[in-house]
């Protein structure tokens, strides 16, 4: 009995590797039978509108909730990165512009946050060095999403 349920999974193993093998290679040497455009390798490229909706969707994933001035620490923007989808995982990278009072650029600056969950969020906080001049006010030090990058995982 053990010997014909063994000889039967064998069989069956042999017969799945045989299948997937003709789909792997197939009579035509193309995988899984899929053709492809002479002279492209890999898919086509994705639509400039789609691109643009995915970064449109990305920036509203990610909310700057303050933007401070400390003396030893320069500007900093506390962030909100939050993911609204309800099944994919993402990671983001995040770029933030850093501006002076007066309307001086002072940086930009670029983190990633990665592996958010659906509907769950990430705080961090991004700093930029940032000295004011003798007397200059320190008020209204600004701090903007300048890019945003959302990826699968």
């Amino acid at each position: 009995m053990k010997f014909q349920r063994a000889r039967a999974a064998a069989a069956s193993g042999f017969a799945l590797v045989a299948l997937v093998g003709m789909g792997i290679s197939g009579c035509s040497g193309d995988p899984a039978g899929q053709g492809s455009a002479s002279g492209s390798s890999g898919p086509p490229a994705a639509d400039k509108a789609t691109r643009a909706d995915d970064s449109r969707d990305a920036l509203k994933d990610v909310e700057i909730s303050a933007c401070t001035y400390a003396d030893k620490k320069g500007i900093s923007a506390s962030v909100m990165v939050f993911n609204h989808d309800v099944t994919a995982t993402y990671s983001y990278e995040v770029a933030v512009k850093f501006t002076a009072p007066d309307g001086t650029p002072v940086a930009t600056r670029t983190t990633s946050v990665s592996f958010i969950r659906p509907g769950r969020w990430n705080n961090l906080d991004i700093v930029a060095p940032y000295t004011p001049k003798a007397g200059a006010s320190t008020s209204g030090v600004k701090c903007e999403v300048d890019k945003v990058e959302r990826s699968a995982g």
